[in-house]
């Protein structure tokens, strides 16, 4: 039985891009298979349900501030609509630890950075042209939290 998808598109920065490209690559070397932006959304989209708990807010609106989402260059994919779901439920918490409102192509942006600190690959900023200051700022924040911090708000 073929599962139902849903189309997405939005136009994202050059940050964004570049965060996509190598996130594809580094998804492609652990599976050792050529893998799309989509097949990354449907494995990991259970995951975003523990990103508010992973990590720090702060950390996580450093990733967006660096690397923001907006931008001039158009993106267009097709994802399962279980991931879509899985991803749009996220949203309230990741919105509730972060103090501001997420989209859903923020909520995609972080789930893309966790695969960046799981893959444990934070040198790959410097691929995305970034100030040194900003690459040194977002390797700060690419860490998961160890799970016995809980944030005081």
């Amino acid at each position: 039985m073929e599962q139902a998808s849903r189309e997405w598109s939005w136009n994202i920065s050059e940050g964004y891009f570049r965060l996509i490209t190598e996130c594809i690559r580094l998804f492609s070397n652990s599976k050792t298979t050529f893998g799309s932006l989509a097949q990354i959304i449907d494995e990991r989209s259970a995951s975003a349900s523990e990103l508010h708990k992973n990590y720090r807010a702060e950390d996580l609106k450093k990733h967006l501030e660096i690397i923001p989402t907006d931008g001039d260059l158009p993106l267009k994919i097709t994802i399962l609509e279980s991931s879509y779901d899985a991803i749009d439920d996220s949203i309230p918490e990741i919105e509730k630890l972060l103090g501001d409102s997420v989209s859903f192509a923020n909520a995609v942006s972080l789930l893309l950075f966790d695969l960046v600190v799981e893959e444990n690959r934070t040198e790959f900023v410097t691929k995305f042209g970034l100030s040194m200051l900003d690459a040194k700022a977002y390797k700060g924040a690419a860490k998961r939290t160890d799970g016995k911090v809980v944030p005081i708000r």
